[in-house]
């Protein structure tokens, strides 16, 4: 696929907010409303609420309108309720506890199951069905949320998996058993998450063909993954929580323009309070040779972070830099300057962050 996308990961963000501003013209209210109005139509039931009965037991995603297994005959992602029954409830899963984002339904897959030595990486995929294509040389913004949930001690799950995402696709995606969709992803995570509480994921890519449908998933080969346990002594499950979908006509990137984010530093056992520091990352450079934002140069803030590398959307690393001053030209470690996209950043704060909030990403598009 040729799009162009980024996105960015952020947490505590209340339902409901919108960052967007009504002026008080009507003309720009109409298009406000239009475009809101096109964004709805096209995805059908991101929220999971929409089915045409509860669940009683996993794998029972076939009672959801507007989502599907891509035509596996194997794979079974999960639709689990508040109102379900037995193995289909909530909170407690067979695989964690967990409550819904927002509602009163969410959507679960093994994204990645390990079998044998020697034996390939089952899989599993959820696939959206827009309602309308994607219109070529729009820009979009897409949002999700996703959480691994409390473990259970009597759940296969505990695994983390590099390379979660999303792709898009013209045709309906067909999955062959439980093997490897040959899709290119819009993005996928450069390293393995895991979260017990949920996380939004937004990005915002332009597309280059009608699309219709949306596919959820990871799309490596099993030698390109990295896999780790997270939880639970011999866990054998990947296995990722989604709710909340939504997709937006985006505004295309203008002119380079900083993005200030503020990052609540993770308190320690000794600490008896809160501590905050700030961050102000740029979104976009253009390293042309002009003067205007040639490099891309990050504010690290108050602490230190350990590392910060700069990675394809494939989670491959490209360079890294000065954690301290962080300064990046464009170039990758053999000097050749990159092609205008979208790039993903990740910075590690040091060893005495807590292991599981240690790491902070986002994105950065590279101009000419």
């Amino acid at each position: 696929m040729g799009m162009i996308g980024y996105f960015a990961v952020m947490t505590g963000i209340s339902r409901g907010q919108n960052p967007m501003r009504v002026h008080k013209w009507s003309a720009l209210l109409l298009v406000v409303l239009l475009s809101t109005s096109l964004a709805d139509a096209q995805l059908v039931n991101g929220g999971f609420e929409s089915s045409s009965g509860f669940p009683n037991a996993p794998g029972m995603w076939h009672l959801l309108e507007g989502w599907n297994n891509a035509q596996s005959g194997i794979a079974t992602p999960d639709f689990f309720h508040l109102d379900g029954t037995l193995g289909g409830d909530l909170p407690e899963t067979p695989i964690a506890l967990v409550m819904p984002h927002g509602g009163r339904g969410l959507g679960g897959l093994a994204v990645i199951k390990r079998n044998g030595a020697g034996q390939p990486l089952s899989r599993e995929y959820f696939v959206q069905q827009l309602s309308t294509p994607l219109i070529p040389g729009q820009y979009y913004s897409l949002s999700f949320h996703f959480t691994n949930g409390v473990r259970l001690p009597t759940s296969s799950s505990g695994l983390a998996v590099s390379g979660v995402g999303l792709a898009l696709s013209v045709d309906q995606p067909v999955q062959f058993g439980d093997g490897l969709l040959d899709l290119s992803s819009v993005f996928a995570f450069p390293y393995a998450r895991y979260e017990e509480d949920w996380q939004q994921v937004t990005m915002t890519f332009q597309a280059d063909e009608p699309s219709r449908y949306l596919t959820l998933g990871v799309f490596l080969p099993d030698e390109e993954l990295e896999v780790e346990i997270r939880s639970g002594e011999n866990p054998s499950l990947a296995y990722y929580f989604v709710d909340d979908f939504s997709i937006e006509i985006a505004t295309p990137p203008g002119e380079p323009e900083p993005v200030s984010e503020e990052i609540k530093k993770p308190v320690s056992e000794e600490e008896d309070g809160e501590t905050t520091f700030g961050m102000f990352v740029p979104n976009a450079f253009s390293p042309n040779g002009d003067g205007l934002n040639d490099l891309f140069q990050p504010q690290v803030g108050d602490v230190q972070p350990s590392s910060f590398g700069i990675y394809s959307r494939w989670g491959e690393r490209i360079v890294s830099l000065d954690p301290v001053n962080p300064s990046w030209d464009g170039r990758n470690m053999e000097g050749r300057l990159l092609e205008p996209g979208v790039y993903i950043w990740m910075l590690e704060w040091p060893r005495s962050i807590p292991k599981g909030q240690r790491q902070q990403q986002g994105a950065v598009m590279l101009l000419h």
